[in-house]
């Protein structure tokens, strides 16, 4: 058949674009590296549990019912049938938010507060924010007797620890936690918000796999310390998490009289060093998150 030079641009072209959308599907068919945080938080404290607090988890998580299994795999790219770890039940409570009866946990992944708080220092909300919803999950690990809802009680746990340790996680409602903080193209990342790039792109940069991280993080987790687990440490947390993401080296918003205002037009340009400056800090965040999760648990089980 014959093809004119227009025709054969065009399906060069397209073979080109299906081969490179090919070679991204197998490139990230593990999990996205916004998973990956989380992941990589559960593992670590996995890995500094005693030997029968391993075992409880483990018990817990055969009482998965396998509908969630399967959504679990999917949602993680895994094969199907693949065994459930706890690090990756960390990524459950993303798996779950389309499904309508898990709805009311949305607010639960985060904590908004009004732009002229200064610091967090006590609860800030009685129900469905992110420190609420860590307090609950807990008593509910602690206290319940049912396999399947003292397991979902852990998954939320070590999500919401992770969650919580990212700064943008605690943050403002108007522009969706950093998601509408937009990011020109003079910053030099792939992500496009705020939020994007600190859920993936400060990790992404670092060109480490699973494997590697939880050496390199786990030569950290002894030289932090960590108070014993009270319901009250998560208002700390939380605090710690906004005093970063309200520096004006963070590039969140800008601080006058007393109040974080939003930047003209919503869009900041990433300062060249930026990612030299804060992979270091959401790499403590992340050992953070980890001891502190064992800490919970340990206190728990």
């Amino acid at each position: 058949m014959y093809f004119n030079k227009d025709k054969q641009n065009s399906v060069r072209v397209t073979i080109s674009l299906l081969f490179i959308c090919l070679l991204m599907l197998c490139s990230f068919k593990s999990f996205s590296l916004g998973q990956l945080g989380h992941q990589v938080v559960c593992q670590l404290s996995f890995e500094h549990l005693t030997v029968n607090e391993q075992h409880q988890i483990t018990n817990l998580l055969q009482s998965m019912p396998s509908a969630h299994k399967k959504l679990l795999n999917k949602y993680t790219r895994s094969k199907q049938g693949s065994a459930i770890n706890f690090a990756k039940s960390c990524v459950w409570a993303d798996a779950i938010k389309k499904l309508d009866r898990y709805k009311k946990h949305d607010s639960s992944h985060y904590l908004n507060v009004s732009r002229d708080t200064s610091k967090i220092a006590n609860a800030v909300c009685k129900e469905n924010c992110i420190g609420q919803a860590i307090i609950t999950n807990q008593q509910q690990l602690a206290e319940d007797t049912q396999p399947w809802k003292k397991l979902q009680a852990l998954m939320f746990l070590g999500h919401y620890l992770g969650d919580i340790h990212q700064p943008l996680h605690v943050s403002y409602a108007n522009d969706w936690g950093g998601n509408k903080v937009k990011l020109s193209k003079k910053s030099n990342t792939r992500c496009t918000s705020l939020h994007w790039y600190w859920d993936d792109c400060v990790l992404a940069k670092q060109n480490k796999s699973f494997a590697q991280w939880i050496p390199f993080l786990d030569a950290q987790y002894n030289a932090q310390k960590v108070t014993t687990w009270q319901p009250t440490n998560v208002w700390q947390w939380a605090n710690e998490s906004y005093q970063i993401a309200t520096a004006s080296t963070f590039k969140y918003c800008q601080k006058s009289q007393g109040v974080c205002k939003r930047y003209k037009r919503n869009k900041v340009t990433l300062p060249s060093n930026y990612q030299a400056q804060y992979a270091p800090v959401i790499n403590q965040r992340m050992v953070l998150a980890a001891k502190r999760l064992t800490n919970l648990l340990q206190s728990t089980l």
